[in-house]
């Protein structure tokens, strides 16, 4: 996974907390993007051959963020007994992407996580997709910071 700005260990002993920082350090620039018309079939095998655990980003014909899809999201799908050939990408995603620049503070981007109660937040600049961020970033990079 690609990852923009790491931290470095020289951060640690100016004294800068991993929450300070832009979100932009913390976010993963990988994306996994599907067509809003691709069925669910095709972005479950997209995720899957990406080995994605998290999302793919349902792009609109303007190369928008239209909305996400959550491997949760597959699996409340299938026990909803669903056809997954037919059932096109824009009938599942949420709809309501929640974003943030890539410049917003990682508490400032946690608290809109908490708030929502998501654990992805897409990173745009300008209207256009820079990366993602999860909950799982979060937990890494307090790991490392604490070790």
């Amino acid at each position: 996974m690609a990852r923009s700005d790491a931290l470095r260990p020289s951060d640690f002993t100016l004294g800068i907390n991993m929450m300070d920082r832009a979100v932009s350090t913390l976010m993963n620039t990988h994306i996994t993007a599907v067509d809003m018309d691709d069925t669910i079939d095709t972005v479950e095998k997209k995720m899957d051959s990406n080995k994605l655990s998290c999302c793919a980003l349902v792009i609109d014909s303007k190369q928008g963020c239209f909305g996400v899809i959550t491997y949760p999201d597959i699996v409340h799908f299938y026990e909803m007994g669903r056809n997954a050939k037919s059932e096109r990408a824009w009938e599942l995603c949420t709809h309501k992407v929640v974003a943030v620049s890539p410049d917003t503070s990682a508490r400032e981007t946690a608290a809109l996580m908490v708030k929502h109660k998501i654990h992805h937040i897409v990173i745009l600049e300008n209207k256009q997709i820079k990366g993602v961020v999860s909950s799982m970033d979060f937990v890494r990079e307090y790991l490392k910071q604490n070790a």
